[in-house]
């Protein structure tokens, strides 16, 4: 299945009506399209340094006033690449913003992340009355 089967380009929309992108959210995994070399290489660099931001938020130290301002620099900077190599992406891909995508640095495809494990089966779960499970709870 590729994402053209959800170009929301081609959606009808009435006008006052109102559109929802998560409607047309392809299922998680779905392989949108390969990723450019450089595309591959600056996704590649962008994950390593917010891998390194975040082990740096992680540890434990105190910082100065100077410091902190480095830092913030440094994370700011690092957002605003971010954004602007992403924001490239979805414009070239013509997706909504609102969708999570990820890049295989390693083999190139360019695919869905959704919210949601793949691996659980919502049918296995039982719906639950929360006023049976609250009178359980109070009979303990």
């Amino acid at each position: 299945m590729r994402h053209d089967d959800y170009e929301f380009d081609d959606v009808e929309v009435e006008e006052g009506e109102l559109f929802n992108v998560y409607d047309i959210l392809p299922p998680d995994g779905t392989i949108l399209e390969m990723a450019t070399a450089e595309e591959m290489v600056r996704a590649a660099e962008l994950e390593a340094k917010h891998h390194a931001l975040q082990r740096l938020q992680d540890s434990n130290f105190q910082l100065t006033g100077v410091s902190f301002k480095e830092l913030l620099t440094e994370f700011e900077q690092y957002e605003q690449e971010s954004m602007e190599f992403w924001t490239g992406v979805y414009n070239r891909l013509r997706i909504p913003w609102a969708w999570t995508i990820r890049i295989d640095v390693a083999n190139g495809p360019i695919h869905v992340v959704n919210d949601r494990d793949i691996f659980i089966d919502e049918d296995d779960f039982e719906e639950y009355d929360v006023d049976d499970l609250l009178e359980e709870y109070e009979e303990d």
